[in-house]
């Protein structure tokens, strides 16, 4: 009789860790998904921050864009009107091969107003963020 209580009580905890194992693997999942998306919202809050600051830049010096690309920290072609920064993954400006997002900054001329499109996106080309901004030419 004994024998039969010991192998039953067995079974009873084989079973209890065998559910608190698969719970464990659950709440394992959940904390990772939970850790990416943080991740996620922190890199595309930081994202906006340096697409505002761009667009506020374009305002703030009525769109010329050597001085723009100057307190950014980019150099711009006045060929083409773009700059393009790159940063790591704790949002410093680095070089391109060692970059992990990417700002681009493009002006558009118009008779009237000067146009810029700010995007950030990852070094794979997936967009965090764009914006426009504009500025009215000076002397109109």
């Amino acid at each position: 009789m004994k024998s039969r209580k010991s192998t039953l009580f067995l079974m009873e905890q084989v079973i209890v860790i065998a559910v608190f194992a698969i719970c464990a693997a659950i709440c394992v999942s959940i904390l990772t998904s939970s850790y990416l998306m943080t991740r996620n919202a922190l890199d595309t809050r930081n994202a906006l921050m340096i697409a505002e600051s761009a667009a506020e830049s374009h305002k703030a010096f009525g769109g010329d864009i050597t001085r723009i690309a100057d307190i950014l920290g980019g150099t711009a072609d006045l060929d083409s009107n773009t700059f393009t920064i790159y940063y790591d993954t704790n949002w410093q400006p680095v070089n391109a091969e060692d970059a992990s997002f990417v700002l681009n900054f493009t002006m558009r001329d118009d008779t009237l107003v000067i146009f810029s499109d700010v995007s950030v996106s990852t070094n794979a080309g997936s967009e965090l963020v764009s914006l426009t901004a504009a500025v009215r030419r000076s002397g109109l």
